[in-house]
């Protein structure tokens, strides 16, 4: 999978454990719903993505507007009015890079690729490694999986390989 630029509808489960936050979105940031969301240096939402820098939030349910304006996109500003309620404590199913599809990384702590996608290992180094959650279930069994159930920001027994 590929970072995604519009709206998703995801995958949740176990929505009963979740908990729920707001926190303004980065100046000139766009955010979608239904992705991956990260902090940034100054603690505002920016894309989940593996990079320098940034802790892991959460998954992004829903734009709140502060400001009183109309807005036609979920951009953050300067005023920091453009907020995004996210939520973590619960399992969302999420795209696996190729690589990391294995059963031997279950329970094993997950990386963000991009706001819809995690790894193990290979999404860079140390420096851009962000933990996204405990890697719980493969989605579908086979050989090798596409997607999988993701805790979000519950750590597992160790960093998932590859």
């Amino acid at each position: 999978m590929a970072a995604v630029t519009a709206d998703q509808v995801p995958f949740v489960r176990s929505l009963q454990n979740a908990t729920y936050e707001v926190k303004p979105i980065k100046t000139s940031i766009t955010l979608y719903v239904g992705t991956l969301v990260s902090f940034s240096t100054i603690g505002r939402l920016v894309d989940g993505a593996a990079a320098a820098s940034t802790t892991f939030a959460g998954e992004l349910v829903a734009i709140l507007n502060d400001s009183g304006a109309l807005i036609a996109a979920g951009t953050g500003n300067s005023g920091g009015t453009v907020l995004g309620l996210f939520r973590y404590g619960h399992e969302m199913r999420l795209g696996v890079k190729t690589s990391s599809r294995t059963y031997s990384n279950l329970g094993k702590s997950i990386l963000i690729a991009d706001n819809v996608t995690v790894a193990g290992t290979s999404v860079g180094t140390a420096g851009v490694r962000v933990i996204a959650g405990a890697l719980t279930e493969f989605a579908v069994t086979g050989a090798a999986p596409a997607t999988a159930w993701v805790r979000l920001r519950t750590m597992g027994t160790a960093v998932a390989t590859a």
